[in-house]
């Protein structure tokens, strides 16, 4: 249980990022997350699936000030009009290899993006509507009457998160299907802690049963849906899931993510992706080009349903005029950005510094690119 809860500390990544604000005061996110979980080449990431390429940009004023400042080693890969603007890689991977742009890493609750869009895929689809009660999925949930996916989506549920104390069945020996089991059988037995929609309380869990949804909808395994449905159509190859690296590890350059442990099926849906510069980039294009899901599902992925927080669906908004998410998970950090007024995108991927404090790198990063 202690692998667990070290787990999802780790993913509960950036609670409550700072409000609204667009400024260098990303402290108190920071704060929240502990709440949680190359020589450098150029990238041609405005098109789907590009690796790197030749010569660099040079990078912004101030970046570098930042960059030393926290010590940060990874990539950090920006985009303007389809053009590089910022391309940064160094550093080295688990099992010595340099890091690269191409170079693949866990990206936490980056993942949380792309389950808001499956779910609001289906939806455009007819297979099901965010006004859906829960019961409906989960016949046994006593809760499931008073909760939405909306509720979910939008982490106004009150469903509690699960931690070392949850007496949780979950273990490294089960399989993804026992676990699964598990963690919803522990869920549905606990009370809420406020009322629907009361108010914003970031939790994994939600997105955890959301994935669980999008599987009984579709007919598809989780993985299978998101692949099918965004990996494979914007040639996003060097994306998968941590799932997979035990039996096919090739992928990700080999067995370097020994420190991802996570149990089988406990970070789906909320933290389970692993993916690259361009990969990312190609998706934020994609996503709010409206070439994955509609400008109506967009919007709706991009509307403010905690203003005291600035949480849409799997997106903080109001970060310098764009939307975009933090992810950590054990040793690993991520940001992804995208500012449709601007055309500009932003992609931070990181194993060097202290995962809970990825927001104020990241709003240090976004406040030089945009500033």
């Amino acid at each position: 249980m202690k692998k667990i809860l070290a787990v999802l500390l780790s993913l509960m990544l950036i609670g409550a990022a700072s409000g609204c604000s667009s400024q260098k005061n990303e402290s108190n996110a920071a704060a929240d997350a502990a709440n949680d979980t190359t020589a450098a080449q150029e990238t041609s990431a405005a098109a789907p699936g590009a690796t790197a390429a030749a010569a660099d940009p040079a990078l912004p004023k101030g970046m570098e000030e930042t960059i030393q400042l926290h010590g940060f080693e990874g990539v950090i890969y920006a985009t303007e009009n389809g053009k590089p603007v910022a391309s940064y890689a160094k550093g080295t991977l688990e099992n010595g290899t340099e890091i690269t742009l191409d170079s693949p890493l866990p990206i936490g609750s980056v993942s949380k993006q792309f389950c808001a869009a499956a779910i609001l895929l289906l939806q455009e689809q007819g297979k099901l509507s965010v006004s859906d009660t829960l019961d409906k999925y989960f016949p046994d949930y006593a809760q499931g009457k008073s909760l939405t996916l909306h509720n979910l989506l939008s982490m106004r549920s009150g469903i509690p998160e699960l931690t070392e104390e949850s007496g949780s069945d979950v273990t490294m020996e089960n399989t993804e299907a026992q676990n699964v089991a598990a963690i919803k059988k522990w869920v549905f037995s606990q009370p809420l802690t406020f009322e629907p929609d009361e108010m914003f309380a970031y939790c994994n869990v939600n997105y955890f049963l959301l994935a669980d949804i999008v599987e009984q909808v579709s007919g598809q395994k989780y993985t299978d849906f998101l692949r099918g449905s965004f990996f494979t159509p914007l040639g996003m190859t060097h994306s998968g899931f941590i799932g997979e690296l035990p039996d096919s590890p090739a992928w990700a350059q080999g067995n370097i993510y020994q420190q991802v442990d996570a149990q089988p099926g406990l970070t789906k849906g909320a933290g389970d992706i692993i993916s690259n510069a361009a990969d990312l980039t190609a998706w934020l294009n994609a996503l709010s080009g409206s070439k994955v899901i509609s400008a109506e599902s967009y919007k709706a992925m991009t509307t403010d349903y905690s203003p005291e927080t600035c949480y849409g669906y799997g997106l903080y908004l109001e970060l310098e005029g764009g939307v975009g998410h933090y992810g950590a998970i054990q040793i690993y950090s991520a940001f992804d950005y995208v500012n449709t007024e601007k055309k500009t995108t932003l992609v931070a991927l990181c194993n060097s510094i202290d995962p809970p404090m990825i927001s104020g790198v990241a709003g240090d990063l976004l406040t030089d690119l945009m500033g």
